[in-house]
């Protein structure tokens, strides 16, 4: 699995891997579906059309070329499914009792892995908008870390935000304390 390949502290434990909700990837993909059978609905509403001799004169002898052009668009639709698949697949949050590591693949060559401690963590903010994702509980998280801009991060579309954030809080909370009873400073 991906995160098996990420390097993990002396004594840190995973305590939860987040992936975005099953209901993006499939409204993604019938939105894919659907777009592959446009063209099909298309040919099936121009043959169902009375005789038209303009049309037939310009659809004569063009079966061939037809066809190529629908083969070539399912295959354009195979290829973004694949796509959609990938980003839901390798998009991922591994909570840590020490660190939140956020594997945002942004194409298929090219990935942006960020790391944030725990300590550091200032905000966590969810956000549930509609009544599908409130009704099928998933939203947007953001947290905000004591660092610059770009070292805040967001995510739409994962499961069970408010638990997400309880578990962080948790992480958090306790790895202070760890932290705390050792006399650290922060």
């Amino acid at each position: 699995m991906l995160y098996e390949k990420i390097e993990l502290e002396a004594g840190e434990q995973i305590l939860d891997t987040v992936r975005k909700h099953w209901f993006v990837i499939t409204l993604e993909l019938l939105g894919l579906a659907c777009l592959a059978v446009l063209p099909l609905l298309v040919l099936s509403i121009v043959a169902t059309l009375p005789e038209i001799p303009a049309l037939d004169t310009l659809l004569t002898g063009q079966v061939p070329l037809i066809t190529y052009g629908i083969a070539a668009w399912l295959l354009i639709m195979t290829m973004m499914g694949f796509t959609v698949w990938t980003h839901y697949y390798l998009d991922l949050w591994i909570i840590t009792d020490r660190r939140i590591i956020v594997i945002d693949q942004r194409g298929f060559f090219n990935r942006k892995v960020s790391s944030f401690r725990l300590e550091r963590m200032q905000d966590i903010k969810v956000t549930i908008q509609g009544i599908i994702p409130t009704l099928l509980n998933f939203g947007t998280i953001r947290a905000q870390t004591a660092g610059a801009n770009e070292s805040n991060f967001q995510s739409g579309g994962m499961p069970d935000p408010r638990g997400i954030q309880a578990t962080i809080q948790g992480a958090m909370d306790a790895r202070l304390k760890v932290l705390g009873g050792m006399g650290t400073t922060l």
